[in-house]
């Protein structure tokens, strides 16, 4: 299985997962215009051939904003959660959709995709764990809180995506007014580097060969504070995975596991 994030941030958010070999490949959320998700795409190096399929792990912008062209452009059949379709399904516009419940497994080609209920602001938030011939990688972002569900279906993955959105003294010191503050900060706003890194110490094993930091804040983070938090969350545990820091400028490379 093969993974890449085309962009991370609070200006777009897109991940795309395919099976190796050709077995076709789906869209995790896609916050980017056409224009620029195909060029990225190309960027990266992405076969979009055998791609059917974009899911919404929630209603905010930066995760659905551009995903009614794209379905259209590509032909997509577009998945969210049932909650979410009543309240937002027609920001989409005329696609193909199909409702699941938070808790399910979709079939996606080859790939395998098991939903789970998230923790932010949003009507219906899920996280994901995507697998494929016994490979399995996790994708959490968007997450005010860690919770024992959330963190039991991450133990025990290949690869992880997981957010490190913003370091707590730059959020408090910075030019948010008070209450965005609160919000980012609260149980349904978005994961801390320290807060992060509590959750990556219980969640790396020796199976882990791929770890990706994601949804960074430009305002409440730095890359460098971000990679230090994980890399001190990792130290000791005689096992280290491959680190990433994606970016919302530009996609990662290819990661395989």
């Amino acid at each position: 299985m093969r993974f890449c994030l085309l962009a991370s941030g609070s200006k777009g958010n897109c991940v795309w997962i395919g099976a190796a070999g050709g077995g076709g490949s789906v869209l995790i959320d896609n916050g980017l215009s056409c224009s620029e998700f195909l060029k990225r795409a190309t960027l990266a190096g992405l076969p979009l051939g055998g791609l059917r399929d974009i899911v919404v792990s929630h209603e905010h912008s930066d995760h659905i904003g551009g995903v009614g062209p794209l379905a259209r452009k590509l032909g997509l059949t577009v998945h969210m959660t049932k909650i979410a379709a009543v309240s937002h399904a027609t920001r989409l516009g005329p696609v193909r959709l199909r409702t699941f419940e938070p808790g399910d497994t979709l079939g996606m080609g080859d790939i395998s995709l098991s939903t789970m209920t998230g923790s932010h602001d949003a009507a219906d938030p899920v996280a994901f764990v995507a697998r494929r011939g016994g490979k399995s990688l996790g994708l959490a972002t968007d997450l005010g809180v860690v919770t024992q569900l959330i963190r039991r279906n991450l133990e025990g993955l290949d690869a992880l995506i997981l957010e490190f959105n913003h370091d707590l003294g730059m959020l408090l010191g910075g030019p948010y007014p008070f209450f965005l503050k609160q919000r980012v900060r609260g149980r349904l706003g978005h994961l801390s580097n320290d807060e992060a890194a509590e959750a990556l110490r219980s969640l790396n094993h020796p199976g882990l060969r791929e770890l990706v930091l994601a949804h960074l804040s430009e305002t409440n983070n730095d890359p460098g504070l971000a990679r230090r938090a994980a890399e001190s969350a990792l130290a000791g545990h005689g096992h280290r995975p491959n680190l990433t820091v994606a970016s919302q400028a530009r996609p990662t490379a290819i990661l395989g596991i």
